[in-house]
């Protein structure tokens, strides 16, 4: 087999290995996915207007999670006394479920 045809092969393997794991995403979405696609959760924006109003500053990193059975967006920001907080809001209600010190080697998964 000539290097060309070589290259042509593993390139077609990893597409079709790369479609496949597309399909199986698409029909086993996860818990997080499925709420999206439901609109079961507050935009974005609303939980970014919502944190700077609980804490002034600039968000850094915004995810939205399945943790302990529930739907949170967890906000890490910088506030304004340049101190890192981390805010974690219910993803349904926009609820305020905690706040705190952001401890980057804390990890309370």
């Amino acid at each position: 087999m000539s290097k060309g045809a070589a290259v042509a092969a593993i390139a077609a393997a990893f597409l079709a290995a790369a479609a496949a794991w597309a399909a199986d995403k698409a029909a086993n979405p996860s818990p997080v996915e499925q709420a999206v696609q439901a609109h079961e959760t507050l935009p974005m924006e609303d939980i970014i207007r919502r944190a700077k109003a609980e804490q002034p500053g600039q968000v850094q990193e915004i995810e939205l999670e399945h943790k302990h059975g529930r739907l949170l967006y967890e906000v890490n920001l910088v506030a304004d006394d340049g101190s890192k907080k981390e805010l974690k809001f219910d993803a349904k209600t926009g609820e305020l479920v905690s706040k705190k010190d952001d401890d980057e080697d804390d990890d309370d998964d």
